[in-house]
Parts: structure tokens; sequence; C-alpha cells
């Protein structure tokens, strides 16, 4: 059996939410292929945190994001085949909860590095669908 190539992630999310939905988007690569994610990233050289969730969100959902608070912490790891590589990933993710955002020039068709698009859930709708390991910690388990 080929050893697992160990790789870490530092990722920063938003849980943005209206009326009873939350915001998510499609991943198309790494261990979240095929699932309904937060939005956000990692941050470029340089950046805060709240900047990099700003360039995040709008990059994946065109959503301008005005302010946030902390909400939890996590890291785990998941074992995911990137072409013929197993990789085993140590993902630490700062999650922020979105205060205040403006909504006004939303996109759901957005395609962005490694996102197909963006929708709002309603949270009821949840445990129906195929979601990261971030999402179903940070919404289903709390």
């Amino acid at each position: 059996m080929k050893k697992a190539i160990q790789k870490f992630h530092l990722g920063i999310y938003a849980i943005i939410e209206k009326d009873q939905s939350i915001l998510l988007v499609k991943k198309t690569r790494g261990p979240y292929k095929g699932m309904w994610d937060l939005p956000g990233g990692r941050p470029d050289h340089g950046e805060t945190i709240f900047q990099t969730l700003q360039r995040e969100i709008k990059e994946e959902t065109g959503i301008q994001l005005i302010d946030v608070t902390p909400y939890t912490n996590q890291a785990f790891t998941i074992e995911y085949k990137d072409g013929e590589e197993i990789i085993s990933l140590h993902h630490t993710c700062l999650i922020y909860k979105a205060t205040q955002f403006d909504a006004s020039h939303f996109q759901k068709s957005i395609h962005e590095e490694d996102v197909a698009g963006c929708a709002w859930i309603q949270k009821s709708q949840l445990p129906n669908l195929p979601l990261s390991k971030v999402v179903i910690h940070s919404t289903l388990s709390k």
C-alpha cells in the first residue's frame, strides 16, 4: 500500500446566514470534492484574517463581508486521493460568523479555483446533503 503524503492546510471560513438558510459553496477538488463547504480559504502572504475572509467570500460568492465575530476553531485529519497520490491532510479551520454583509452582488454561478457555484441552503436540508467536515462540525454538531 502506498504511503500517504502528509500536508497541512490552514483555512479561514465564514458562516453566512439569512432567514433559515446558510450560504455554502460546491467544491470541485481536494478532500471535499463534490461536497458543500463553507466559503473561505487560505490567507495570502501578509493578509489579516478579516482581509482573507473578505477576499475569499467575494471571490467565491460575490458577497461583500462587512463584519464578523469569532465562532469556533477545528482541526482534524482527512485522507483522500488526488490522482494516484493518497493525501493525509491536517486541516485547521478558523471559523467566523458573519454579523454584517452586503449580498447585493451575490452570484450563485461563480467558478473560482476549487469552487463551482454557491447556494443559500435551508438549514433543515443540511442532513440530506454531502457536506464537508467543516460544515458538519460547525453547523450540525453545534
